[in-house]
């Protein structure tokens, strides 16, 4: 049997013309329902944007349904922080770009994705 909240959701993310990809199956929730920490949830889907535009979108929808998000950035965090029953907004799929750096500022704009390796 399917959620309906959580169709409340997509239906509302789908009105907000997002971009990236909802994941409900079971393999993908599994795979997201752990890392190498001793805490096992499985969420009930993941999301993956496409472009920053979607954060937002992913964030009205989750207001107006009343839907838990946790976010995932690089998938390096291996502590439990980015398990959930809720939803995963997992960054990592599409948003992993190194926009700018600026050396004499020591400033790096970089998308949410972006794994520390690659930007150091």
């Amino acid at each position: 049997m399917r959620d309906t909240s959580l169709d409340a959701f997509a239906d509302r993310l789908a009105g907000e013309g997002f971009r990236g990809e909802i994941a409900r199956d079971r393999a993908t929730r599994t795979v997201n329902a752990t890392d190498n920490s001793i805490y096992e949830l499985v969420p009930q889907a993941v999301v993956f944007p496409r472009e920053a535009e979607d954060l937002n979108r992913i964030m009205r929808a989750a207001a107006a349904t009343g839907t838990a998000l946790t976010a995932r950035g690089g998938g390096t965090g291996t502590n439990g922080q980015a398990l959930t029953d809720g939803v995963i907004v997992d960054c990592s799929r599409h948003l992993r770009q190194i926009v700018e750096i600026d050396p004499e500022r020591q400033v790096a704009v970089v998308e949410p994705g972006v794994i520390l390796d690659e930007l150091n």
